[in-house]
Parts: C-alpha cells; structure tokens; sequence
C-alpha cells in the first residue's frame, strides 16, 4: 500500500512539473516593442498605467493582470493597439465588453468625420484568447493582430 501511494504520489508531482513547464509567460512590453519596431508606431502615445486604460477604456484595473497599449496623438487618426492579459475568464469578458465599445466608439467618429476610415475600421474587431483580450485598430492591423497571436500561443 505505501509502494502504491508513493507512485502515485510521484505521478502526480511529474504531472504537476510538467504542466508547470509548459506554461508560457508572456511579457506585453516585450510583444509591443516587437510590433514598434516592424511596423514603427511612432505618432503613438504609450498608455503607461491603469488608470489611465481606465480612462480611455473604462476597464476596471483589478480586472487587469498586465496590458501594453498605445494609442494615436491625434484625434484625426484611429490607430491604436491594445493587449490585456485578464486576471481570469470573467475579466476577460468584461473587458472585451469594453473594448467593443471603444471600436463602436471609434467607428461611429469616423463615419461622422473621416468617411475615408470607416472601411478601415469596420474590418477590425476584438479578440480574446483564454485570459488576452486585444484591439488593433490601423492599416496593418491583421498582421499585427497575427504578431499578437503568434507570441500569446
């Protein structure tokens, strides 16, 4: 009988350490950086901290385990990229709530001031994988939103 419970209990120890291996972590800062540098975000200001993602997105911070965002410098522009790790599944979807709401938001300013964006825009929409919910709004934005899903897999 302890033969048997000390296998079972090394069975699961393994299993443990190894499903602990295969955990990914993934650095936002790190992901953004790498877009900055292809496809070169400068005119973008730097979303720094949650308060400030509060502010734009109305995305409650205790919902946010880490985020990377920028947004346009100018109104007349709607670039912008958004990458939130949830604290866990019912955050996420709160903040995909949110985010489709700055993408109506978005898209319901271009049609009243910048016609020439609206298609741009409408091609654009949140994802979510497990807890990473994220936004790309700009020219480039399905490979970038490519990038994005290549590193949080």
């Amino acid at each position: 009988m302890k033969k048997i419970l000390t296998v079972i209990t090394s069975a699961v120890l393994v299993m443990a350490l190894l499903a602990a291996c295969g955990a990914k972590k993934v650095e936002l800062g790190s992901v953004m950086d790498s877009i900055n540098s292809t496809y070169s975000l400068s005119g973008m200001k730097t979303i720094e901290d949650t308060d400030s993602l509060n502010r734009y997105y109305q995305i409650d911070p205790a919902s946010v385990k880490q985020f990377a965002a920028v947004i346009s410098s100018s109104a007349k522009d709607y670039n912008e990229i958004v990458i939130i790790e949830a604290t866990d599944s019912k955050a996420a979807e709160s903040i995909k709530t949110q985010l489709d709401a700055r993408l109506r938001s978005q898209l319901s300013n271009a049609k009243s001031y910048d016609a020439g964006m609206v298609s741009m825009i409408e091609a654009c929409e949140v994802k979510v994988s497990g807890n990473y919910v994220y936004l790309v709004i700009g020219e480039n934005h399905e490979a970038i939103v490519a990038e994005i899903e290549k590193a949080i897999k």
